[in-house]
This record gives structure tokens, sequence and C-alpha cells, in this order.
């Protein structure tokens, strides 16, 4: 934009032109000024200012009116220059501003610029944090932004593809740690502020479960036995309620639901799974025993042979072959005589053994002394 300015000078005696002192506003770079942005003021100065002068540039309100005027900057000069950094300070945002130049010493002002100033502060607010669980329901960015100007644009950097307009869906992006931003452009000022989303994995507890034992298998982990993938770590309780070790020792144990549960991450709740333990009881066929007989000796029960408490209803064997439980002498041999109780599945069968054994015996055969006769 081109201005025209005009001098005016008086001559003096002795022949000197004095020209009276000017000052307008320069050119100005823009007729936007941003929010929190230097602004610099061309001045032109034309004439003869006195030493210690000072341009003082000033601010009119949104309707052009001065009155009274605000002072963003000064400069101590009689020459032409630029007030640098202008500070606009409390004046509110908007539009129809007009700027003007006047010096302190000799005292004149400008006419106002030709075209108003727009004061623009867009505000993206400040950067915010959260944290949100994979199992979250969409959640809406834009009131942890409190103060922002509504309207601007949301960037999704990383290309998630779990935000749509100001919502995201943390399902959509998995675990991790994800940034997103929000613009607002404002007659060509922005602003912009950043929300980090950390997105807490759903703990995995496994699925319920549900397994028999026998009483004398020996202790195992109760996590390997959970369906799914279960998270390691978790804690389990008994029956009871008690908190308990991950190890199931079927001899002592009580059979009966145990929980497992793992803690989430906040705002992820805990999970729990559940495993049903059922022990059955295996059979009991006593510890091996012995027998040593006569053959003249009466029969007996081979299961009275065995130590500890056999359970009554097995089978007995002899090499192979099936055999009562009554051992004869004289008629039964001597060696291994197996008593076999049958289990209940997952109990398998439990056997002990009678060792019969030959002793050394003493048979007295009977005298036949006929008969006699006896005279008195």
């Amino acid at each position: 934009m081109k201005r025209d300015r005009i001098a005016l000078c008086l001559l003096t005696i002795g022949s000197t032109i004095t020209c009276m002192a000017q000052v307008e506003v320069g050119i100005l770079p823009s007729t936007v000024w941003c929010a929190g942005t230097p602004f610099d003021v061309p001045i032109i100065a034309s004439g003869t200012f006195d030493p210690g002068n000072t341009f003082v540039v000033e601010l009119s309100d949104p309707g052009g009116v001065f009155a009274p005027a605000t002072a963003i900057g000064s400069l101590v000069s009689g020459v032409s220059g630029t007030v640098s950094g202008a500070d606009w300070g409390s004046l509110v945002p908007g539009a129809g501003y007009l700027v003007r130049v006047r010096s302190t010493s000799p005292a004149s002002i400008s006419a106002p610029y030709a075209t108003s100033l727009t004061l623009a502060a867009p505000i993206a607010g400040t950067d915010a944090f959260l944290t949100l669980c994979t199992s979250g329901t969409p959640t809406d960015l834009f009131p942890l932004l409190p103060g922002a100007t509504p309207g601007g644009t949301w960037d999704d950097p990383n290309a998630t593809g779990g935000l749509s307009g100001s919502v995201l869906s943390p399902a959509l992006l998995g675990p991790g740690t994800y940034t997103f931003t929000y613009t607002v452009n404002e007659a060509g000022c922005t602003d912009e502020a950043t929300v980090t989303v950390a997105v807490n994995a759903v703990p995995n507890a496994g699925t319920n479960a549900m397994i028999t034992v026998c009483s004398t298998d020996p202790p195992f982990t109760m996590y390997q036995e959970l369906g799914g993938t279960p998270n390691a770590g978790g804690a389990w309780t008994a029956p009871n309620g008690a908190v308990v070790s991950g190890v199931f020792d079927p001899s002592v144990d009580p059979p009966g639901f145990y929980a497992y549960t793992v803690a989430g991450d906040p705002p992820c709740l805990n999970e729990a799974s559940t495993l049903m333990i059922a022990v059955t009881q295996a059979p009991n066929a006593g510890t091996d025993g012995s027998a040593t007989y006569c053959p003249t000796d009466v029969p007996f029960t081979l299961i009275g042979q065995l130590s500890g408490s056999p359970s009554p209803g097995g089978t007995w064997t002899f090499g192979g072959n099936a055999h009562g439980p009554t051992f004869i002498p004289g008629v039964d041999v001597p060696g291994a005589y197996v008593y076999t109780v049958p289990g209940i599945a997952p109990c398998g069968n439990t056997s002990a053994t009678v060792t019969a054994m030959l002793g050394i015996c003493i048979i007295t055969t009977p005298v036949n002394m006929g008969f006699q006769s006896v005279t008195e």
C-alpha cells in the first residue's frame, strides 16, 4: 500500500527551512496479530523532533475509538524506526482495532492506519494425559482441554485408526502410548494442544476349567490347568476364601472351587476365573506282607497277611492266574500272591503282595500200640 506524505516546512530568517515534525504508521507486515507472537510496527518520521522524543504506538478499542488509547509499544528516537515486539496485553481478541502513533516532543498524533487490525487468540487448551483400558468405551478427548476453542481439527499422527473426530475408541488401538493433537486456526493464527493416551491391556485370567485328580497324584501348579492363555502372576484363593499358593497337593488339599485373580492396571478392572478340582481317592491294597506255614496248618485268609488297611473287594492272583482269597496249606504252593484293588479314573489299580513260605515243620506220625490184655 502506497502512502503519500506531505511535509509542512517553514522558511525562516536566514533562508533556513524548518519542516514540521510529523509521524505516521508505516506499512504493516500483516493486519492480523497472533497472540503470543511479536508484532512490529514501522514508524515513519519526518521533520525535526526534539532530543529524547518518544514514539508511542497506540491501539483503539474494537470499535476503532481511541478513548482512551492503549499503548502497546514505544521507541525513543527522532527518526523513522520500528517498534518491535508490540504487546497487546489484556486486550480482548477480535477485529476492528485501529493503530496509530504519537510523538512526545513535539507532541503530535498520526492518523489511524488505513486498515483495521484483527487480534487473534485461538485457544487449543493445555496438553493433557489420559489412561484408558482396551476394554473401555469410546471416550471424547475434547473435554480434556478446558477452555479450548471448539471447531478445531484433531490429528492422529500415529495413524491408529481409533480416532473419529474427537472420540477415541481404545479397543481399536491395543496396549501402548499414543498422542493426538488438537489444532485451532483463527484468521491464520494457530494454537495446538496434545493429548497423550496410555492404553492398558485387559488382564487375562484364562477361562474356567474342571479337572479330576487322584489323591496319590503328585502336587501340580493350578495355573496350567486353566483354559485359554491366562497371565502369570495372579493370586489364588481356596474354597474357604483363604489365599493359597498356586500349587495343589491332592494328598492334603481340599477339593472345590479355586479362584485365580489377575490384577488390572487401572482403569482396567481385575479379572478372575475358577478351577474346580475334584479328588478321587486312590484304592488301598495295603502293604506287602508274608506268611510262613506248615502243610498241616489250617487255611487262612491272604488279606489278613497284608499290612496297612487294605480295602475289601479286590482280587487275588498267583502266577498271573486267579486265586481265591484263602490259602490252603498242603494244597497251595509257596510263592507270591498278588492282591489288586481296582481304581476309579483317574486313579489306577493298586496292588500288594503276600509271600507264602513253607516253614520247617516237625510232623509226628501216631504209633499204633494195638490191643493189650492186663491180667490181675
